[in-house]
C-alpha cells in the first residue's frame, strides 16, 4: 500500500463530530469527479475511498450510492448517486445550485468545520508523495475558478501553495515538508505528519554526513535512532496529557529534546538552563524510554 493510500486510510478511520458531517461530505463533494444535478460521482483507485464516500453520503444526506469497479490497465473504482432525487436533495441541502466552481463560506464557520472541509477535499483529489522519495502534496482540481478559490483558502491559514495547469485541470501544490506537515495536522493526520517530520529528520542527517566526511556515519545513525525513540516516547506522554507529571529533571529534559530534535546530546547540554552533562542527560532520556516501554507492554 503507498503512503498516499495510508494517508488517505488514516483520514477516514478518524472520528467526525455531527457538526462537522455536512462539511466534510462537502469537501468530499465538491472536489470529486462530478458534482451537478446530472451526476454526482467521484472516482478512486482506493477502494476504501469509494466506500467511504459512500458511507458519507448515507449518512449525511440519506441517499444511496452505487459502487462500481473499472479500469483496463489500472484498477478504478466509482462511487455514483443515481437517484435524481437524491442529487437534487443534496444539492438543495448544500445550497450548490450546481455551482461548482464556489466554496459556500457556510460550510467553514467553525475551525474543526474548516479541518473537515479540507480532510473531505483531499480524500476526493488529493494525493501525497512517499516523503522518503519528494516532498510534494496536489490537489487536482477540475476548474481555474474552483482552484483558485481554494489555494486562497489554504493561503489564509498560512497553508503557503502553488497553482499551476495541468492537462484539463489544475493542481494546487506544496513541496515545503514543513507545510506539508502542517497541512497533514491540519486535517487530523497527526501520525504522518509525525513520520514526515522523522523523515526530514532522517533526511537532514544523512546530508550532513555526506557534507561531513570525517564524520563517523555509525555514530550518526545511532544519534538519529536515539533521537526519533526519545521524541516518540515523550509524544505518547504529551499526547496522554501526563509528561507534565513525571518527575522534574525528565520533563526538563524531554522539552529540551522536542525543542530541537536534531540536536546531539553534547549540543543539548549546551542549550540546557542547568548545568548538565552527557552522561546525565542519556541517563534521564534512557529512563523516559524506560518508562514508554513499561507503559507499553
Amino acid at each position: 500500500m503507498s503512503f498516499c493510500s495510508d494517508v488517505k486510510n488514516e483520514l477516514a478511520l478518524l472520528k467526525t463530530s455531527r457538526c462537522c458531517m455536512p462539511s466534510l461530505a462537502y469537501g468530499f463533494l465538491l472536489f470529486s469527479k462530478s458534482f451537478t444535478y446530472k451526476k454526482i460521482s467521484m472516482q478512486t483507485v482506493n477502494p476504501v475511498m469509494a466506500e467511504f464516500f459512500a458511507k458519507t453520503m448515507h449518512k449525511v444526506f440519506g441517499a444511496d450510492v452505487t459502487l462500481t469497479e473499472g479500469g483496463e490497465l489500472k484498477k478504478t473504482y466509482n462511487a455514483t448517486v443515481l437517484s435524481e432525487a437524491d442529487r437534487l436533495k443534496i444539492l438543495a441541502i448544500l445550497s450548490n445550485d450546481d455551482g461548482e466552481n464556489f466554496i459556500n463560506p457556510d460550510y467553514l464557520l467553525k475551525d474543526c468545520c474548516f479541518s473537515a472541509f479540507i480532510r473531505g477535499a483531499f480524500l476526493a483529489c488529493g494525493s501525497i508523495s512517499n516523503p522518503e522519495v519528494e516532498y510534494r502534496l496536489d490537489f487536482s482540481i477540475k476548474t481555474e475558478e474552483l482552484a483558485v478559490a481554494f489555494s486562497g483558502l489554504l493561503e489564509e491559514c498560512s497553508i503557503k501553495n502553488n497553482l499551476s495547469k495541468r492537462g484539463n485541470g489544475y493542481v494546487v501544490y506544496i513541496k515545503k515538508n514543513e507545510i506539508i506537515g502542517d497541512l497533514l495536522t491540519l486535517m487530523g493526520a497527526s501520525n504522518r505528519s509525525l513520520e514526515l517530520l522523522d523523515t526530514a529528520i532522517l533526511k537532514s542527517l544523512k546530508n550532513k554526513i555526506n557534507r561531513a566526511s570525517n564524520c563517523d556515519s555509525a555514530n550518526i545513525s545511532k544519534t538519529v535512532e536515539a533521537s526519533i525513540n526519545q521524541r516518540k516516547a515523550i509524544e505518547y506522554f504529551e499526547n496522554l496529557g501526563i509528561l507534565e507529571s513525571l518527575p522534574t529533571e525528565l520533563v526538563s529534559a524531554a522539552k529540551l529534546r522536542l525543542q530541537n530534535p536534531n540536536a546531539s546530546l553534547k549540543e543539548l547540554c549546551a542549550l540546557s538552563r542547568e548545568p548538565i552533562t552527557v552522561s546525565g542527560l542519556n541517563h534521564r532520556l534512557r529512563r523516559i524510554i524506560d518508562l514508554y516501554n513499561e507503559k507499553k507492554k
